[in-house]
């Protein structure tokens, strides 16, 4: 009966992690650092697989992810769904992994309610739904840390080792296992009677880090280091643990305080890392969700084995009160959960967010006092996996439906308005050619550049997209204009509208499906005054792509000028933009259009 539970978790964590296909979550911080965790330690093995430049530092490069990734690429072939594997395979290893552990140490029923935590984990789990190193790194640095607190004489050694390996190979997030490894290396080389216990480590540790800063040493440039982020993290970006999770927060803090109290050794290395994790970030007064987010799946571990101890010593000396507070307890959790289930389907703003997050570390607690006055142990755990599945399978069904998909709609629009070969640069350029053949680079000097909006740049603007949380514009910043419909941008902007129209005819004669070919066209009519034809084409612009901002805003002014405001209102609402005019493209310092190349 637990495998077949446990089977249907992972199935529905799969299910949950594979069928998110939209952008990355600004809240939860993923899209805040996706080029670096998501598309660019990939560029080595897709640029060996096509032949091409990596367009990457060679900093950057990780031997280990590139031959797996080449690996995965030649089996399955080059894709996004193929670089998926490497976040949605290691978050159910974690999963897994978590399940094996707790049935070891605090029975099945624990095991399965953990693994149904991880697996509908709020914010570790979008990290898993992207193509990014995220959920790779919290998997390694859980087996390290798991590995070094073995029984046997060299397990901190061969942690140690694994991690530096890992470190080189995999990713840099990894490092942040480093500082437990050598404290349990160090811990086990002293006399017995002298190797620090419970808090002392803590202490040590935050006194050397105090000692640092009183040296000069940076608050921040401590944390990103001893965490691996040192060339990721941009402060002011990354949105804060607070406004995310701040219910797993408070579960690691009370596994810190009560956890060193243990006495058992296995568990020791986790809670160093936890703290090598989180205390610099503390002592720098900042909790980024990145990159702490690889300390959750040990998190998850740490608290729920924290529950199981701390409740079974509760346990032994139970009092029952008899069957009214039972009923009146089950009562509350049940009408507690039915709210809960109902606002978060409801929306998946930040404040519910943060509710269910609360609310999660509340039941826990008032789930260890239901038992106490006497409700069975086994209805118990059952009552907390309801728990878990009302507060957080809503929030992730909302977050998987209500998904724009920008990035799916802008990765296929891209072969449909670029000609195929030409090079595009810029900090998102990789993220935009996942599944192609097509060059990227990191240097904005390529011919075509994906920037945010705003950047003083000037050139020929081909599309806006709303990609990550951010506007951002595909121009050709330098050279000849080529391809039927960049040709045809240059004319309208040069004043040749009817020849633009031709082209943009032909084009969509031959692809209807080009969003941004039919908004071209409208705004060519409507430069002719022709608003009854253009409306029809932004019309056309938005059935292959519903959440078009900029085809919204031109309804918008135009049904504002006949006077429709109620439908006016509709579509302002729709560009998700209040009263923004919108930005005609620019012309290029180099604009001549030539007849060569149109496709």
């Amino acid at each position: 009966m637990i495998g077949i539970v446990l089977g249907f978790i992972i199935c529905m964590a799969l299910v949950l992690v594979t069928e998110s296909n939209g952008d990355p979550e600004t809240i939860t911080g993923v899209a805040s650092v996706f080029p670096e965790t998501g598309s660019w330690p990939f560029a080595h093995a897709r640029a060996n697989f096509h032949d091409i430049d990596a367009g990457v530092p060679e900093l950057r490069e990780t031997p280990i992810l590139t031959a797996l990734v080449g690996g995965a690429f030649a089996f399955f072939g080059s894709g996004v769904a193929t670089l998926k594997l490497f976040s949605v395979v290691p978050f159910l290893i974690c999963m897994l992994l978590i399940a094996m552990v707790l049935a070891k140490r605090r029975g099945e029923g624990i095991a399965v309610l953990g693994a149904l935590v991880l697996a509908l984990q709020p914010t570790f789990l979008p990290w898993s739904s992207v193509p990014n190193t995220v959920p790779l790194a919290a998997l390694s640095i859980l087996c390290i840390s798991l590995l070094a607190g073995g029984r046997w004489k060299f397990a901190p050694h061969s942690a140690l080792l694994l991690c530096g390996v890992l470190w080189w190979g995999l990713g840099p997030l990894v490092l942040v296992a480093a500082p437990a490894c050598w404290l349990e290396l160090i811990r086990r080389e002293l006399p017995r009677r002298l190797r620090p216990k419970g808090w002392t480590v803590t202490l040590v540790v935050a006194a050397v880090l105090l000692s640092l800063q009183q040296l000069g040493a940076d608050a921040v440039t401590l944390a990103t280091g001893l965490t691996g982020s040192t060339d990721l993290f941009r402060p002011g970006e990354v949105p804060s643990i607070l406004l995310s999770d701040p219910g797993w927060l408070i579960a690691v803090v009370a596994a810190l305080i009560a956890g060193p109290r243990g006495r058992d050794s296995r568990f020791r290395p986790l809670r160093m890392t936890l703290v090598a994790g989180v205390l610099p970030w503390i002592m720098a007064g900042q909790l980024p969700v990145f990159p702490l987010v690889v300390l959750m799946p040990m998190g998850v571990l740490l608290a729920l084995d924290l529950l199981a101890e701390r409740g079974r010593t509760l346990l032994t000396s139970v009092a029952p009160v008899g069957k009214s507070p039972q009923v009146a307890l089950t009562l509350f959790f049940v009408a507690i959960l039915l709210v809960a289930a109902f606002a978060s389907a409801m929306s998946a703003s930040a404040a519910v967010r943060i509710a269910i997050s609360l609310g999660l570390s509340t039941a826990a607690v008032g789930i260890v006092l239901a038992v106490r006055s006497g409700l069975n142990r086994s209805h118990g755990i059952g009552l907390a996996a309801a728990t878990t599945v009302a507060l957080c399978l809503p929030l992730n069904l909302y977050r998987i439906a209500h998904e724009p998909q920008h990035w799916q709609r802008s990765i296929a629009s891209l072969e449909r308005i670029v000609p195929a070969g030409v090079g595009i640069g810029g900090r998102w350029a990789h993220a935009l050619v996942c599944g192609s053949s097509r060059p990227a680079t990191v240097a904005l000097d390529s011919e075509h550049v994906i920037l945010a909006r705003g950047q003083d740049v000037e050139g020929l603007v081909l599309e806006n997209y709303a990609l990550f949380g951010q506007q951002q514009s595909l121009l050709r910043q330098r050279g000849v204009p080529f391809g039927t419909f960049e040709v045809a941008c240059a004319l309208q902007q040069s004043g040749q509208r009817s020849e633009a129209r031709a082209d943009l005819a032909l084009l969509l004669r031959a692809d209807p499906a080009c969003s941004a070919a039919w908004e071209r066209f409208a705004i060519i009519l409507l430069e002719d005054g022709i608003e009854d034809l253009a409306a029809e084409c932004l019309f056309f612009a938005l059935q292959g792509d519903p959440e078009r901002s900029s085809s919204h805003r031109l309804l918008a002014q135009m049904y504002a000028t006949q006077g429709m405001m109620r439908e006016a209102h509709h579509h302002m609402v729709m560009s998700g933009a209040a009263s923004q005019p919108l930005t005609l493209p620019l012309l290029a310092p180099v604009a001549e259009p030539s007849p060569s190349g149109r496709r």
